[in-house]
């Protein structure tokens, strides 16, 4: 909004009072805003300051070179849009007036310092500039109360990103506008089709790494100069092919900014709410110069989209909570099949008209007891958002809700075999892994079994339960599990008390329940698979990579210590239920402790949206 209440220099010689008036140095910066005029004395301390055309009363003394250039660079540093003059000499030796270090420091900084025709009267001048400033400020104060009333009126009508961008273009006439996503994905445009199709097609030549490198630019208006020595992190062959140079490209740096060659402009603001960046908002325009101010119709824009955005959360929260009561009561046994519940389901998008099964997903990990738990559920909620996302990409209509410290997903069947089904809860498990690898998580699965009606969801939740419970103990956290896979495991698992599970183990086990020693685990490991080839000698030698003598050797070893049970079938019995209860309570492992010692989960809060 700035430079929309000044004129720039180029302007400024557009103007019937200034007529004849030439630049004799400094023409690379005719862009500077002017928004104050000053006429001072060169014989005292030149006034001025941001912004302001400073005149000069009477001709510069004579000065040395350092003093000259000094001079230039005052101003130039205060900010100053140019330095004008009254030209005593004809038109083509007006610069001969000026000296020549001055010149030469204004044509090095980009600072213009114009010549006056000799004719000029300054108060007419003075007159003349403010005059075309205040009808440029009048405009421009028009246009800010229209824009603000418009895009009032989008926030009031509950508009977003896309009502905001429409609004926008309307105010930039010619300009191809987009609205980002906050991973720089084109989510809506507005503006003309062709124009748009365009920039779409070059847009990867934004630049993530141009934040830091413009951070500790001026705010002033910062022009493809400022940013020939930047460099722009795109593919060299992209480049190559768009036959542009690396200095080339659309950077997402705050403000209004002349596009590569000097042809077009465009301006960016970013949709902030918060410490939080949501998107960002792109006004380009290839073919000349904006509406100045463009990149203050982007800011009041991008406010607004972040409103919405911010609006957009806050209802999907409340989404989120009803649907997750409603997930609770289904799974909980709390509501029954009736056409009233049915509806309240299709009203979310669900479809649970036909089967369908109960996924249980979570991450197994200690809890933190000075952990905030506010901040955990948080987190639990971008976690079921990222799993929902990634269901949804391949089963229209599922029910998600994080509910305290599981994701329970109710999934449409769709006639999917066993097979089918967990193929496809494996795919989105490591889908979602792949981006919860990155905090030290692994997410694991249970699938219940199939359930006719909303009446049988209570009892197939507590399936995927007992699933994903004894998947993880068995197989490690990312396990994904189906009930129906469980075999003995399952009945062990609905043994509540560990230390009932320990002394049954210590009982039959003897000395090989010992996890820390080393003999013990090495003489179990030949006896559970000494059991799992029924008995057979020379498959367990092999598999274990021993002699056969060894594995005779072994096995009278293993008989002193257990009692014979290669003709005690009972016995046998008695050991492989040891052995499996021992792997997957983690009692044979020293360094893990029963799963029932470890607390409720506590998701990490570093983790990012999984969207």
């Amino acid at each position: 909004m700035q430079d929309s209440m000044g004129l720039t220099v180029d302007q400024l010689l557009q103007l019937p009072g200034l007529e004849g008036t030439i630049v004799v140095g400094g023409a690379t910066g005719t862009r500077r805003i002017v928004r104050h005029v000053a006429v001072d004395d060169p014989a005292d301390p030149l006034a001025g300051g941001p912004d302001v055309l400073v005149i000069l009363a009477s001709r510069l003394p004579q000065a040395d070179p350092a003093q000259s250039r000094a001079l230039i660079e005052r101003l130039h540093r205060g900010g100053n849009g140019a330095l004008a003059y009254r030209s005593e000499a004809g038109v083509g030796n007006a610069a001969g007036e000026m000296p020549a270090e001055v010149l030469a420091e204004a044509d090095r900084r980009g600072f213009p310092v114009l010549a006056l025709p000799s004719s000029t009267r300054l108060d007419e001048v003075v007159a003349e500039v403010l005059g075309a400033i205040i009808d440029k400020q009048t405009q421009a104060l028009s246009l800010a109360n229209r824009m603000h009333n418009q895009f009032i009126d989008v926030a009031l009508s509950g508009g977003g990103l896309a009502e905001v961008t429409t609004q926008v273009s309307t105010f930039l006439a010619g300009a191809a506008v987009l609205g980002l996503g906050p991973d720089r994905e084109v989510a809506t445009s507005a503006g003309p089709p062709e124009e748009v199709t365009e920039i779409r097609d070059w847009l990867w030549l934004l630049d993530a790494a141009a934040d830091d490198a413009f951070g500790d630019l001026t705010p002033a208006r910062r022009l493809s100069g400022n940013r020939a020595d930047q460099s722009v992190v795109t593919p060299a062959e992209v480049l190559a092919d768009a036959d542009l140079s690396p200095a080339d490209g659309i950077l997402l740096v705050p403000g209004h900014h002349e596009l590569p060659g000097g042809v077009g402009e465009y301006a960016v603001a970013p949709i902030m709410a918060g410490e939080q960046r949501h998107g960002w908002l792109v006004a380009v325009n290839r073919h000349g110069p904006m509406l100045l101010g463009a990149g203050a119709v982007l800011e009041q824009a991008a406010v607004i989209a972040a409103l919405s955005e911010i609006r957009s959360q806050a209802v999907h929260s409340v989404e989120l909570r009803f649907q997750g009561d409603l997930v609770r009561r289904l799974v909980g046994g709390v509501v029954g099949h009736t056409e009233r519940t049915l509806a309240y389901t299709r009203s979310f998008g669900w479809r649970l008209d036909g089967p369908v099964v109960v996924l249980v997903s979570g991450t197994e990990t200690v809890a933190d007891a000075s952990a905030d738990p506010t901040r955990a559920l948080d987190v639990l909620d971008r976690l079921a958002d990222g799993w929902r996302a990634a269901i949804d990409a391949e089963v229209a209509g599922a029910a998600v809700a994080g509910l305290a410290t599981e994701i329970v997903t109710v999934l449409p069947l769709d006639g999917r075999t066993p097979e089918e089904l967990s193929a496809l809860v494996a795919a989105v498990t490591a889908r979602v892994n792949a981006r919860l690898r990155r905090v030290g998580r692994l997410l694991g699965t249970g699938i219940g079994r199939p359930a006719e009606s909303l009446s049988a969801l209570s009892e197939a939740y507590q399936q995927a339960q007992r699933a994903l419970v004894v998947g993880q103990e068995i197989h490690g956290g990312h396990a994904v599990t189906h009930f129906d896979q469980l075999g003995v495991f399952r009945l062990l698992s609905l043994i509540p008390d560990s230390n009932e599970l320990r002394s049954y183990v210590d009982e039959v086990l003897g000395p090989l329940a010992d996890s820390s020693d080393v003999d013990s685990t090495d003489l179990r490991d030949t006896l559970r698979v000494l059991l799992e080839t029924n008995l057979n000698v020379a498959e367990s030698a092999r598999r274990l990579h021993f002699h056969y003598n060894t594995m005779r050797y072994r096995i009278g070893k293993l008989e002193r210590l257990l009692g014979p049970f290669t003709t005690d079938p009972t016995l046998r019995l008695n050991l492989l239920l040891a052995l499996h209860a021992a792997r997957m309570r983690g009692l044979d492992q020293p360094h893990r402790p029963p799963l029932e010692s470890l607390a409720s989960v506590v998701l990490d809060d570093g983790l990012e949206s999984l969207g």
